[in-house]
């Protein structure tokens, strides 16, 4: 087996097995970007451009989705108290909890993994681990 089979099996099993993007939707009722965009928010308030940087995404789509997240109630968009020309983004209480949703949705794992033994389950964490690093 060589490790291009390998990591076929991998993303099978991320992708198609878990679909963490499925399992955001049916757990928040939202799309999984605009649970990106909210579970970002979750260490402070951002900028619009420092959220757009950090998640990968051009300036004028996040501008979209952070007006359609804020008419649902999920942010507040508040003056940057350092610069009064610059708006923060920052989660509301109900924003808060949908991010959450979401972490606990992409937590966890496939039903597989309950199959797994101790021992298989300590291997895997080794060799995850590993390529992690």
């Amino acid at each position: 087996m060589s490790a291009e089979d390998i990591w076929s099996d991998i993303r099978t099993l991320v992708f198609d097995r878990a679909d963490p993007h499925g399992a955001v939707v049916t757990a928040t009722g939202i799309s999984f970007f605009k649970c990106k965009v909210l579970r970002r928010l979750q260490t402070g308030p951002l900028s619009a451009g420092e959220l757009a940087k950090l998640i990968g995404s051009d300036p004028p789509y996040i501008s979209i989705m952070l007006r359609e997240l804020e008419s649902q109630g999920y942010l507040l968009r508040t003056e940057d108290p350092q610069d009064r020309r610059r708006r923060l983004v920052e989660l509301t209480d109900q924003g808060r909890e949908v991010a959450q949703r979401a972490d606990r949705a992409l937590a966890a794992p496939p039903a597989s993994f309950s199959t797994l033994s101790a021992d298989d389950l300590a291997h895997l964490r080794r060799i995850v681990s590993t390529l992690v690093e």
